[in-house]
Order: C-alpha cells, then structure tokens, then sequence
C-alpha cells in the first residue's frame, strides 16, 4: 500500500511530501501562482463596499436635507426640494436591491439615472431656493442632498462600466 500524501516521512522512503511539507515536485518558487484574485475582482470588491457607504451617506443625506426642509424650514411637504430629497431615498432603495444580488444591475441603472437626475434637480432647486430667499440656510438642504446624489450616481455609473 501507498502511502498517503498526508504523512511526512525522509525521502528515501518513497513519501511524495519532502520534509518542508512542500509537495515533491516543486522548490516553492511557484507560490506566486496559487490561490491568487485576480486584481478586476478586488477592484469590483472595493467598488461595491465604496457604493454601500455612498449609499447610506445618500439616504442619511437625503433624510436630513428633507427634515431641515420640512421642519425646520416649514417648506411643506409637497415642495420640489422635498420631492426630490424622497426620490433621493427611492434611488438609494433601488441602489440597495441592486447592490445585494450581482444579477440586478437593471435596478443599478434606475439608481444611477435617479440620483445624477435628482442631483442635477437638486443643484438647480438649491439655487434658485437661495437666490429667491437669498440665504444660504434656504438652499442647503437641496445642495446637500445633490452633493450626495452625485456622489452615489457618479460611483455606481463607475462600478456599472467595470
């Protein structure tokens, strides 16, 4: 009987592992080699944890920009910064459904269209909003929310080409 690859035993007796516990055959120079990711995959790996923190940095954004809008600001709940910092939290949704499975990259593309959409509306409401008021306080709910907004869109449109 053989014996099995497990054991090491001297070299002389027929073992096919050496005493290093290296497999015969070989000087160890291959480890290079062996059990490798290849760099496209850390690279989608690091854009897809990036897109998970823009994501939640998206809808606390989104949240905080509509409550200085409706609370603080008493801008109403049916005025176009609100409207946009809530299609803000349906991108992000969709951002989330398409981030968890690989094959939903059609809910990826509706996240990127809404957000840089939303953004550009964001940016625009915001100074309009500041020059109708004319402070800042006014337009810094929009302008933050759009600043995420593009954050997000900009990361996924990234991770959607790769």
């Amino acid at each position: 009987m053989a014996p099995s690859r497990r054991t090491t035993t001297n070299n002389n007796s027929g073992s096919s592992k050496s005493a290093a516990g290296r497999p015969e055959g070989t000087d160890g120079s291959d480890y290079k080699y062996r059990m490798t990711v290849e760099s496209k995959y850390k690279r989608a790996a690091a854009a897809r944890e990036l897109l998970q923190r823009m994501l939640l940095m998206q809808v606390l954004a989104a949240f905080v920009g509509w409550l200085l809008h409706v609370v603080v600001l008493s801008g109403g709940m049916t005025s176009a910064c609100s409207v946009a910092n809530v299609v803000s939290l349906l991108s992000a949704i969709a951002g989330f459904a398409g981030r968890a499975r690989a094959g939903r990259r059609g809910m990826l593309r509706v996240h990127a269209y809404a957000s840089l959409s939303t953004a550009a509306v964001g940016v625009g409401l915001g100074v309009l909003s500041g020059w109708k008021d004319g402070s800042l306080v006014a337009a810094l709910p929009c302008l933050m929310s759009a600043l995420a907004n593009a954050g997000a869109g900009s990361t996924t449109v990234v991770l959607l080409s790769s």
